[in-house]
């Protein structure tokens, strides 16, 4: 539209010293002809422009102009405005409220309509991002480096940085800037930093290479994965990958087939589908899933066999009230119970034990003596713990048999319940 190329050709002349009409028919592709009549209307409209001919002439608007607002339309100052709010979202300070304010002033009629796009830049960790983002701002500004302990795969580090741009990509803020330990520029998310600070030294600015953000060239896919998802999961799929990369199976399963860029990445993803996804390819992560599972029923079938420990001794303690002293611990990945200071036995693997003396084995006859897991003598299997009364006066008989106690250094005692 020729309003919306005015505008433009307005833009460009307020940015730039001068310009040639052959210059502006090429960026917006129309004719040099055209392009003059565009210059006779914008002189028309009052907008103060000069042209000169011959070698290093050109177009260019007189010093000291200034654009009127009203030059925007209301979707221009919409856009505007919804383009400060997201940087407001993130900010820790008031200055894009206060700039959202001074456009609006005076401005009811122009701005007109509810907003129709609200952008929130704004995460999780807002209270500790926008700091960092008015510090990283600060520094472009200020020419300052920066210095900060940094969180990467391969390890942690500290750095120093000469910043130059601020980024939001892939749903998070990064710093591009030239890094000093590397010599050369690096790309640094901001959640990733700690302990961040400007310093008093300056730099001299550099040619910047523009960050090349590309998914290729920051995610180069180079593992090739197929999965089988149940259909539940499509929704998921859709949100993160797009409506086409699956294929739905006669059984209603989806076939997925995607590129990746790193193994860790690929297990954390799949891994938060639980048993909804099935791995077809490539082996290699079939088996370190699986490893990873066998590492995690490990860790809660321990925890489950703690707890049950745990609520054994709790039954064995009440079961032994009667005798009045009694005393038990955790220890050697089980528990042990002391009656008037005498180690009687107690909890080993998932089950209670007591020692091997010419009572218990009265008491218990047909018991076999076994070796249990983290004790190097053989102790009796206790078949007589849901009996109280018989469990009591077995430990009453054993208790003149047991060796004395080792000699303690004072200290304070345990109750009976010291050890939950």
């Amino acid at each position: 539209m020729k309003t919306d190329r005015l505008i433009g050709i307005l833009s460009v002349l307020l940015q730039k010293e001068k310009c040639t009409a052959p210059e502006l028919a090429e960026r917006f592709e129309v004719s040099r002809r055209t392009i003059n009549r565009d210059i006779e209307a914008l002189c028309r409209a009052g907008i103060p422009i000069c042209t000169m001919q011959g070698a290093g002439g050109g177009i260019r608007i007189m010093d000291g102009y200034r654009m009127d607002r009203t030059l925007l339309t209301s979707r221009d100052m919409q856009m505007i405005l919804a383009g400060l709010r997201s940087l407001d979202s993130v900010s820790g300070s008031s200055y894009y409220r206060q700039l959202m304010e001074k456009l609006q002033v005076g401005g009811a009629d122009f701005v007109s309509g509810r907003d129709s796009v609200l952008i929130d830049l704004s995460s999780w960790y807002k209270e500790s991002l926008a700091p960092k983002i008015t510090l990283v701002q600060d520094a472009i500004a200020e020419r300052k480096r920066i210095t900060f302990h940094y969180y990467a795969p391969g390890g942690e580090s500290v750095r120093q940085v000469e910043p130059y741009y601020l980024v939001f990509k892939w749903s998070s803020w990064y710093v591009w800037g030239r890094c000093l330990t590397r010599k050369d520029f690096r790309l640094f998310k901001l959640n990733r930093l700690e302990h961040l600070k400007m310093l008093e030294e300056g730099f001299a600015p550099r040619q910047v290479p523009m960050p090349d953000l590309s998914n290729e060239r920051i995610f180069p896919a180079n593992i090739r994965v197929k999965v089988i998802f149940d259909p539940d999961a499509k929704w998921r799929l859709v949100e993160e990958f797009g409506p086409g990369c699956f294929e739905e199976q006669e059984d209603g399963r989806l076939l997925f087939q995607m590129d990746y860029t790193d193994e860790e990445s690929l297990l954390s993803w799949l891994l938060t589908f639980g048993a909804k996804a099935e791995v077809m390819e490539p082996e290699t992560i079939k088996e370190k899933l699986l490893r990873t599972a066998e590492g995690m029923m490990y860790i809660y079938r321990k925890g489950g066999k703690l707890m049950a420990q745990k609520e054994l001794a709790l039954y064995v303690a009440e079961q032994l009230e009667p005798l009045g002293d009694i005393r038990y611990i955790p220890m050697m990945g089980g528990w042990l119970f002391y009656y008037r200071e005498k180690l009687i036995g107690g909890i080993y693997e998932d089950g209670f034990a007591v020692k091997d003396t010419p009572a218990s084995r009265r008491f218990m006859p047909d018991c076999r003596d076994e070796v249990w897991e983290n004790t190097p003598v053989a102790l009796l299997p206790c078949t007589i713990l849901e009996d109280s009364g018989k469990l009591c006066q077995m430990v009453r008989e054993m208790y003149p048999e047991l060796p004395a106690p080792k000699a303690k250094k004072p200290g304070k005692r345990r109750r009976k319940s010291d050890g939950i």
